[in-house]
C-alpha cells in the first residue's frame, strides 16, 4: 500500500490544511505513516513567516534528500510563494504547490508520479487519520489577509481573505464531532475578516455551538482592532465558547504601532480588554508580542511592558523582531541590535510568565474542565481547560481519553492545575 508522511512547520492554519492533506490522501487509499519512516511521499507544509522560518524549510528540504532518497517530495505552503522554485527544486522538492492548486495537492501528485496511483483506495474516505495524534480538531474557516503590516509577509504568501461558507464550515464541523472530537478550535489567518455574504464571524460561532455533541468551541487568534462588541458578548454568554481570548497586539507603543501598520492603538487595545473582561471576569487573555522592530526605543519597550502588567496576559507569545525580506520593515532604519532583542524577549516572557502563574492560583479551590488529551506515567489525565491552562488530574478511566472530565484543582505546580476527578466510564 502507498504512503505519504507530513512535515508541519508554521502556525495553526497550517495544522489544518495538513489534516486535509491527509484526508484527501485517504481519500485514494494512500495512508499516511509517521514523519521520518520510509515513505513513498513526504509533503513539507512550509512557513516563511520569519526569515529563519525559511531557512529551516529549506534545510528540511535538504535533510529529506540525504535521508529518503526514494521518497517523492512535495513543497506546499508559504514557501512556493515566497521562495524562488529553483532554488526549491534544488534543495530537494521534487512537486512545487502553489497556493492556488493547493486543494488539488493529491490530484498534482498523481500527475507527476502516476505510479502512486492506487486501484483500489483501503482506507475509508471517512477515516479521521488526524485522530492519532491530537484531541482537539482544528476548523480552517478562512484564510488570507490585506491588512499589509509591515513586518509581514503572509499578504503576498497567502493572497487577500477569503471565507469559507457557513454550511461548508458546520458540515466539516459535524463531521469532527461524529469522528469523536470533543473540542473544535476555530483557525484561519485573519478570522475577524470572516464573511459568507451576509454571515459574519459571530453568525458562524453561533451555528457551530448549536451542533449537538459539541463539548466546546475554542477561537483563534484574533486582530484586536475587528473585535465586534457582539462577539465578545456572545462569548460570555456562550456555554460552549471557551473563555479564552487571544490578541496579535505586537506593541503597547503608538508609534511602533503605527510604524508596523497596525490599524489600532494602545488606548485601543486597553479598551478591547477591560470591555471583554468587564463581562468575563474570569476569562483569560493572551497576547503575541514583537520585541526589538526597528525604531523601538527603550522608553517604547517600557510602554509595552506596563500594558502587559496592566492587561494582566496570561498567556504571552513573544518574538524578537525577524527582518523578513519583502517587507516594508526589512528597509527600516532605527534597527535593534540582535542582542537587545532577545533581552527585551527575555523580560516579557519573564514577565507574562509570573502573570500566568498568578492567574493559575485563581483556580485553587474551583472547578474546571479538561480535555483528557494523554495520560501521564502516573496515569494522571493531562490536558488543557478552556482557559488553556495545563491540567493534570487523577481519578480519570483510561476510557475517558479524548473526552472532557471536570474536577475541583486543588493545587498548581508551576501553572498546572491538580486534582481529582470523579469522572466515569
Amino acid at each position: 500500500m502507498r504512503s505519504v508522511a507530513f512535515k508541519t512547520f508554521g502556525c495553526r492554519l497550517n495544522q489544518a490544511e495538513t489534516v486535509a492533506f491527509e484526508q484527501a490522501f485517504a481519500e485514494v487509499g494512500i495512508r499516511r505513516v509517521r514523519y521520518g519512516e520510509p515513505a513513498d511521499v513526504v509533503v513539507v507544509h512550509s512557513c516563511v513567516v520569519t526569515q529563519s522560518a525559511e531557512d529551516e524549510c529549506l534545510r528540511e528540504l535538504r535533510v529529506l534528500r540525504r535521508r529518503l532518497p526514494d521518497a517523492r517530495v512535495v513543497l506546499s505552503g508559504c514557501a512556493a510563494e515566497a521562495v524562488e522554485k529553483a532554488r526549491l527544486l534544488a534543495a530537494g522538492a521534487g512537486l512545487v504547490v502553489e497556493r492556488t492548486r493547493r486543494e488539488e495537492l493529491v490530484q498534482q501528485v498523481l500527475q507527476k508520479w502516476p505510479a502512486m496511483y492506487v486501484d483500489t483506495p483501503q482506507v475509508s474516505p471517512a477515516e479521521p487519520v488526524e485522530k492519532r495524534r491530537s484531541k482537539r480538531a482544528l476548523l480552517k474557516v478562512q484564510d488570507g489577509c490585506n491588512f499589509f503590516c509591515a513586518y509581514c509577509i503572509v499578504p503576498h504568501t497567502r493572497g487577500g481573505p477569503v471565507s469559507r461558507p457557513l454550511e461548508v464550515c458546520v458540515r466539516e464541523a459535524a463531521t469532527m464531532i461524529a469522528a469523536g472530537y470533543r473540542e473544535i478550535v476555530v483557525t484561519g489567518c485573519n478570522i475577524a475578516c470572516y464573511a459568507d455574504g451576509t454571515h459574519r464571524l459571530i453568525d458562524l460561532l453561533a451555528a457551530l455551538a448549536a451542533l449537538p455533541g459539541l463539548g466546546r468551541l475554542r477561537l483563534g487568534s484574533i486582530e484586536p482592532g475587528t473585535i465586534e462588541g457582539a462577539v465578545a458578548e456572545w462569548m460570555a454568554g456562550s456555554e460552549k465558547l471557551c473563555k479564552f481570548l487571544h490578541l496579535p497586539i505586537q506593541s503597547g507603543d503608538d508609534a511602533v504601532l503605527a510604524r508596523m501598520g497596525r490599524r489600532y492603538t494602545s488606548a485601543q487595545v486597553i479598551d478591547t480588554v477591560r470591555r471583554a473582561r468587564a463581562l468575563m471576569p474570569d476569562a483569560a487573555f493572551g497576547a503575541d508580542l514583537i520585541c526589538g522592530f526597528p525604531g523601538e526605543s527603550a522608553e517604547a519597550f517600557e510602554r509595552t511592558l506596563r500594558m502587559v502588567a496592566e492587561l494582566d496576559f496570561s498567556n504571552l507569545h513573544v518574538f524578537p523582531y525577524s527582518e523578513r525580506p519583502g517587507t516594508p520593515a526589512c528597509a527600516y532604519d532605527g534597527s535593534v541590535p540582535v542582542i537587545e532583542r532577545r533581552k527585551r524577549a527575555r523580560r516579557l516572557i519573564a514577565q507574562g510568565g509570573a502573570q500566568r502563574e498568578a492567574f493559575a492560583q485563581r483556580f485553587v479551590g474551583r472547578r474546571t474542565e479538561v480535555l483528557v488529551e494523554r495520560f501521564d506515567r502516573n496515569g494522571r489525565a493531562c490536558g488543557w481547560n478552556g482557559e488553556y491552562l495545563p491540567c493534570a488530574v487523577t481519578g480519570v478511566p483510561r476510557e475517558r481519553l479524548g473526552d472532557l472530565c471536570t474536577f475541583t484543582v486543588e493545587a498548581v505546580g508551576g501553572v498546572t492545575l491538580t486534582g481529582q476527578s470523579q469522572c466515569v466510564v
